[in-house]
């Protein structure tokens, strides 16, 4: 009979290697779906060449990429704190705050001065209270 231990270490085993597969599936699904279907077979066309590796495989790994980043972040945040129910509000970080930011930068071109930005930052920090 097995120790629970090592019952519990196939049990996540199992639930990584199906999380994975799902994953996968999912990737596969957003290389697909689009404006246009676009089916595995036709990714070596002209047109799924241009579609698939160009656009939505760059665009699908962004996506998983971040999410990896997001998931990392938030784990070594509540390690950091010893609190599985931190959150960004506890170091200050608001939502109102980043979207004014990310805001003044895509609306300002790039071409705001390092202090605008700073001040922009500030004030929706303020507005978010």
């Amino acid at each position: 009979m097995l120790t629970l231990a090592r019952q519990q270490q196939r049990q996540n085993i199992r639930w990584l290697l199906c999380l994975s597969v799902l994953m996968l599936l999912a990737l596969l699904l957003s290389l697909c779906a689009g404006e246009q279907w676009i089916s595995p077979g036709d990714w070596f066309t002209p047109r799924g060449e241009l579609f698939v590796w160009q656009i939505r495989l760059p665009r699908t790994l962004a996506v998983l990429l971040v999410g990896a980043a997001l998931a990392i972040s938030g784990a070594v945040m509540q390690a950091l704190f010893e609190n599985p129910l931190a959150e960004p509000g506890l170091l200050g970080v608001s939502n109102g705050a980043g979207v004014g930011l990310i805001a003044a930068v895509l609306l300002g071109q790039g071409q705001l001065p390092n202090w605008a930005l700073g001040c922009v930052r500030l004030l929706a920090r303020l507005s978010s209270l």
